[in-house]
């Protein structure tokens, strides 16, 4: 497969995918499922092109549902399985097995930034301190009552700890920034796209509505 194939086969997985989440998801969930869909077009160990773009497009829709905890009831955007199967018309067990090789694949795990959101990122990664203690990364904001209890050297080496966190939070949500403006401009695009197809579609009706 040529380069100018593999971005045309994966620019169609994009639009079923970027569908079914128009759909059922909203735009931060398309947006992280639009970024599996770039980390597989750079992947040389998986062909795309093999097998349906439906299967494709569903398990990459399976991935970020695991990942964000979707297929939990409790969820405000509860999804199930059956669902996303139904819309591609593709089997469970199928996807199932296709989204698990897209994880290896990618090295994606639970939290895996850039394809969850953040507060399910910073609940599961963990951080380990210049004293040894390892915590959730979400807890590094709250740290004050630990420089409070630490001596002067513990101290000095928490709160460099700390501003070094935040740098990194800092860059991390600029790069999300960047990352969610590109994504919104493809799916604007894709939308303007798509409804100049409709209106032309429509065009045409009239047409043989007059005739």
């Amino acid at each position: 497969m040529t380069r100018v194939e593999k971005a045309k086969r994966l620019n169609e997985i994009e639009q079923l995918v970027l569908a079914f989440c128009d759909e059922h998801l909203n735009d931060e969930l398309a947006g992280y499922a639009l970024n599996l869909c770039m980390a597989l077009g750079r992947k040389r160990k998986i062909s795309i092109d093999r097998g349906r773009k439906e299967i494709w497009a569903a398990s990459i829709v399976y991935v970020i549902a695991r990942l964000n905890f979707l297929f939990d009831p409790e969820n405000e955007l509860f999804l199930t399985a059956d669902t996303i199967c139904d819309y591609f018309g593709t089997k469970k067990s199928t996807i199932g097995s296709k989204a698990t090789q897209i994880e290896n694949v990618c090295n994606i795990g639970l939290g895996a930034e850039g394809f969850c959101s953040p507060e399910i990122s910073d609940s599961l990664t963990l951080v380990e301190l210049p004293n040894g203690l390892v915590i959730p990364k979400s807890m590094v904001p709250r740290l004050d009552f630990v420089v409070e209890a630490a001596n002067d050297e513990e101290e000095a080496e928490l709160e460099e700890f700390m501003a070094e966190q935040q740098r990194l939070k800092e860059r991390e949500i600029a790069e999300k920034r960047a990352r969610r403006a590109e994504i919104n401009r493809k799916i604007a695009e894709d939308k303007k796209k798509k409804k100049k197809e409709n209106d032309k579609q429509l065009g045409l009706f009239d047409l043989c509505e007059d005739d």
